[in-house]
């Protein structure tokens, strides 16, 4: 057993680690933007495509290889992708072009895409499902450091080596991680004895029944609302806080860097208390369901309150950020929900699915952000925070909703008994 706990750890750290590196590989060309626009001599609408190129595939492979999760090993798969990311890397390494580029960025998207459900699949493999509240929080909580890492020291690089040879960098982690992953990386075994205590030996549910029952309907609709803030962070919240607060370069990365740390602690504590509460012997529905329904709707409220808060930059700065905290806890509660009810053997996917949903969010805001900015007459600090106010109420609305529909026991025994009554009627029958 002593054993087997060393090696959880280990393979643990190896998936932290490989979802910082998924962190560095996707924010490189963001820091590096400036420097490839002159080199390059890319215009506005070249380089918004080759930003855009990353999300062409990028759902679409995530689901894809969330099926394949299903039956493959995750051991493989993640060693695939990080061959995927490590070629995406080198590609732009040593050609020159926007064809490189957004062949680099639309193979990084195909490598990345399942990267979240893949590593949760492989991190709940070694836990029984009493205990992934935590790895779960774990899991995003490393990509969050790696957006941390990458804003301190991505810079520097590019500054200094210049943007290929970063680029060259991330593909020498991804190659050093592969090789400790290969020599160490294994899987677990809760996949075999865990999961199928409480799901069933080999139990396998309609996709239609566990993709449109309540719980999953509404945690997914919940996640995607919460993923808004990580959309807008990546496209127009540093522009806002910029030329609609008037901020300077240093304070907006102030604020960025403040706002992640705050999430990372707030989504690490509410995880590892409702862990320790499970495991006393709480209740699943105040362990599992209320802690993030409780963020996401404060969180939502304090977005809400923005609307009410024009030309106030101190208290609209206070509200996101803490908005921004108290949602993010909500994802790797949807995960470890999402597990709960589905059986092992489609876990992979049904992860999948619902990441892919959540991060689509990141397709679709950002446009939308910017047709109600032009809609307010190019006011950017009006049509943000009008935005943002909408998605608050979206959010709070979603979440006190899911204190009544989210029910992941309820949903568990109720998909098993569409699929052990039919058969048991069939016995009898015969």
């Amino acid at each position: 057993m002593s054993e087997n706990i060393k090696r959880r750890k280990v393979v643990i750290a190896l998936l932290l680690v490989v979802m910082i590196i998924s962190a560095l590989d996707k924010t490189i060309f963001a820091f590096a933007g400036a420097q490839i626009i002159d080199e390059l001599a890319l215009t506005p609408e070249q380089f918004g495509l080759v930003g855009s190129s990353f999300f062409f595939f990028y759902s679409l492979s995530g689901v894809l290889v969330g099926f394949l999760a299903n039956r493959a090993p995750t051991r493989w798969i993640l060693t695939g992708m990080s061959l995927v990311w490590m070629a995406a890397q080198l590609l732009v390494t040593f050609s020159s072009g926007i064809s490189a580029l957004v062949a680099s960025r639309l193979l990084l998207g195909i490598g990345t895409g399942p990267a979240t459900a893949v590593t949760q699949h492989a991190c709940f493999k070694w836990f029984n499902p009493k205990e992934r509240m935590l790895p779960s929080s774990l899991i995003y909580s490393s990509i969050m450091l790696g957006g941390l890492i990458g804003a301190a020291i991505l810079p520097y690089a590019i500054e200094h080596l210049g943007w290929r040879l970063a680029y060259f960098c991330l593909a020498v982690a991804g190659l050093i991680w592969l090789c400790l992953w290969l020599a160490f990386g294994r899987e677990g075994s809760q996949q075999l004895h865990g999961d199928r205590a409480e799901n069933g030996a080999e139990t396998k549910i309609p996709y239609k029944a566990l993709l449109l029952n309540r719980t999953f309907v509404c945690i997914t609709l919940l996640a995607f609302f919460c993923y808004v803030p990580s959309a807008l962070g990546v496209s127009w919240t540093v522009v806002y806080l910029k030329k609609g607060l008037n901020l300077s370069t240093l304070q907006a990365g102030y604020y960025m860097l403040t706002v992640t740390v705050l999430a990372m602690i707030t989504g690490l504590t509410v995880s590892s208390l409702a862990q320790k509460a499970l495991k006393r012997g709480a209740s699943l529905f105040w362990t599992m369901v209320a802690p993030p329904l409780m963020c996401s709707a404060l969180g939502g409220l304090l977005f809400a309150l923005i609307g009410i808060s024009t030309d106030q930059p101190v208290l609209i700065t206070a509200l996101m950020g803490l908005g921004t905290a108290l949602v993010n806890v909500l994802p790797s509660f949807s995960m470890t929900i999402t597990s709960h009810f589905t059986p092992v053997q489609q876990r992979g996917s049904m992860l999948a699915i619902h990441n892919a949903l959540q991060t689509s969010a990141g397709m679709l805001v950002p446009s939308l952000v910017g047709q109600l900015i032009a809609w307010k007459g190019n006011e950017i600090a009006q049509g943000f925070e009008c935005a943002v106010c909408g998605f608050g109420m979206a959010t709070l609305i979603c979440a006190l909703i899911g204190f009544r529909v989210v029910t992941p026991e309820s949903t568990r025994i109720e998909l098993q008994a569409m699929v052990v009554e039919p058969h048991l009627r069939w016995i009898r029958a015969h």
